[in-house]
């Protein structure tokens, strides 16, 4: 594609020439690029709010673009590897690990593509199926992540409800937790079992919980807004949940 390649060439030439970013390395554009995921989660979240927001996904995977780019010409000028050889190694994965695409296995279902694609990578890496799992994600993300492996091994319930009846059980063991200490044990197995409910719902979280921080964003800017000294707060709450609902 000529447009790829333009594009190339004009972070070749940010890097020649522009002071920020060739001043820029690995370390220096890591928080950038979390920045840049997290913005475009927030975009594809805004999706189901306005069809139009797709102009937005578009904008915010561009920014995403822009930081593989970034750090893959910083690779190239320390002589690691360039963007052909992200795109080559890519490739080579995608075509190793769908051997039901690009070659004579017959796979039927979503599940055995993913037990399939996990095989597949702990023979390549000869190790756990856990070991993939970044210590760095969002604990959320992390908690999600961990509970599709263990689904591979079993290590799971047969259906929501049973997910759904593990999260009562950890929420009534809170509640009887006696101390401070037992109570932080228990809010974390709470949180693990709600993350796996989820999983269930086949919804994501980390992106659940981001909708709902946002609407309660929106509620509180609009109690804020009409707040007043002898305001009702539970009543300017209640009309801002019916706002939502026009």
């Amino acid at each position: 594609m000529n447009e790829f390649n333009e594009l190339v060439d004009i972070v070749k030439k940010l890097r020649e020439e522009c002071p920020w970013d060739m001043k820029q390395t690995h370390e220096s554009l890591s928080r950038h690029l979390i920045e840049e995921a997290y913005e475009l989660l927030d975009s594809l979240a805004s999706i189901e709010e306005e069809d139009s927001n797709y102009e937005l996904v578009k904008d915010e995977l561009g920014d995403l673009l822009l930081q593989i780019l970034l750090h893959s010409k910083i690779a190239e000028e320390n002589n690691k590897f360039a963007i052909v050889d992200v795109i080559n190694s890519l490739q080579e994965k995608l075509i190793q690990r769908h051997p039901h695409v690009f070659g004579d296995v017959k796979l039927d279902s979503a599940d055995e593509v993913e037990k399939q694609w996990e095989s597949i990578k702990q023979k390549d890496n000869e190790a756990s199926i856990f070991d993939d799992i970044n210590s760095k994600l969002p604990s959320i993300t992390r908690a999600f992540k961990t509970q599709r492996k263990a689904k591979k091994l079993n290590l799971s319930y047969s259906s929501y409800e049973e997910a759904l009846e593990d999260l009562l059980s950890e929420v009534k063991e809170l509640e009887e937790a006696k101390n401070l200490s037992e109570r932080k044990s228990e809010i974390g197995d709470v949180l693990f079992a709600i993350v796996n409910v989820c999983r269930y719902l086949d919804t994501d979280p980390e992106i659940q919980l981001n909708k709902s921080t946002q609407r309660f964003i929106k509620r509180a800017q609009y109690v804020e807004k009409y707040t007043k000294d002898d305001s009702d707060i539970e009543k300017l709450w209640k009309e801002a949940k019916k706002t939502e609902e026009k």
